[in-house]
């Protein structure tokens, strides 16, 4: 039986990256607004009670560094 290690070969790793259209965000932006949970964080972080969660430089909402997706208009299966 050979093995790997019998040939000279070499493996390269690619990881896939996701690209997001702008127009899907602004989508997700402005439905942020419309999912009673998300408008609960939004009222949290104002007060200073919400922990790892944040807005990002466009003013979407982030948990633990993503993007929260609202549960309206089956955005979130896109």
């Amino acid at each position: 039986m050979k093995l790997l290690k019998d040939y000279e070969v070499t493996i390269q790793y690619h990881p896939a990256s996701i690209e997001v259209r702008a127009t899907f965000i602004d989508e997700i932006k402005s439905k942020q607004f419309e999912d009673e949970n998300l408008e609960e964080l939004r009222k949290k972080i104002a007060i200073g009670k919400a922990q790892e969660t944040t807005f990002d430089a466009d003013g979407v909402l982030n948990f633990k560094g993503r993007i929260c997706v609202p549960r309206v208009d089956d955005l979130i299966k896109k």
